[in-house]
């Protein structure tokens, strides 16, 4: 039997149980709050398990957290690959979020930005940089195993009710997928999840915004 030490046994139990967990979740908010509530609150119990998980593993260890935001690689090309975690944003933008923009109220900007702001660095956080800390040195978990149950995760928020994907469900994980292993290799790369964090808030911030409108937000 492999017997992993605590917090990397707890992470990936973590990510395992998540799941399950969130796609009975977001099933629960979206029946009972509908679409948009439902949605929104399902996010909220998201980044409350995420966070939950960083608490069983470290409590308020905040110098064990900052390992994985403050650390920079010695590698030479290290500002040029934290570039590259910004290369999907340009077509995100065009893809999700110019057609929408004159649909687009005051109220539903503010959704967006609250959920992009929000939902970029915790997801980050957990997916990337608690993978880098536990896992530096085993790309299988942490580069290809991380990035398959980030995308997998995805599933909960397509199977929401009322809650309706232009493209189906494989651009959305399929996406989710691709992106997981860009900002994966960009974190492991530079040593730290700054570049993936800002880099998903800003493909949030488009990709929601044609959700939101979409759907009526």
């Amino acid at each position: 039997m492999l017997i992993m030490p605590n917090k990397k046994r707890t992470l990936l139990i973590s990510s395992f149980l998540l799941l399950p967990i969130m796609l009975i979740w977001f099933q629960v908010t979206s029946t009972y709050l509908g679409a948009k509530w439902g949605y929104i609150i399902g996010l909220v119990g998201y980044w409350c398990y995420c966070l939950f998980t960083a608490w069983l593993m470290a409590g308020f260890d905040w110098i064990y957290f900052r390992g994985a935001w403050n650390k920079f690689s010695e590698n030479k090309y290290a500002k040029w690959i934290f570039l590259a975690a910004f290369v999907p944003v340009i077509p995100t933008s065009f893809i999700t979020f110019l057609y929408p923009i004159p649909k687009l109220t005051i109220a539903t900007a503010t959704l967006v930005i609250f959920t992009s702001v929000v939902n970029g660095p915790i997801e980050e956080f957990y997916w990337r940089g608690l993978y880098l800390l536990e896992y530096r040195d085993n790309k299988w978990i942490g580069f290809f195993l991380s990035t398959l149950l980030f995308s997998l995760w995805h599933f909960a928020v397509w199977f929401a009710k009322g809650v309706h994907y232009n493209g189906g469900v494989l651009p959305l994980v399929g996406g989710a997928y691709f992106l997981g292993l860009l900002w994966a290799w960009v974190t492991r790369s530079t040593g730290n999840f700054r570049a993936a964090a800002f880099a998903h808030t800003l493909v949030n911030l488009f990709a929601l915004t044609g959700l939101f409108v979409n759907n009526g937000f």
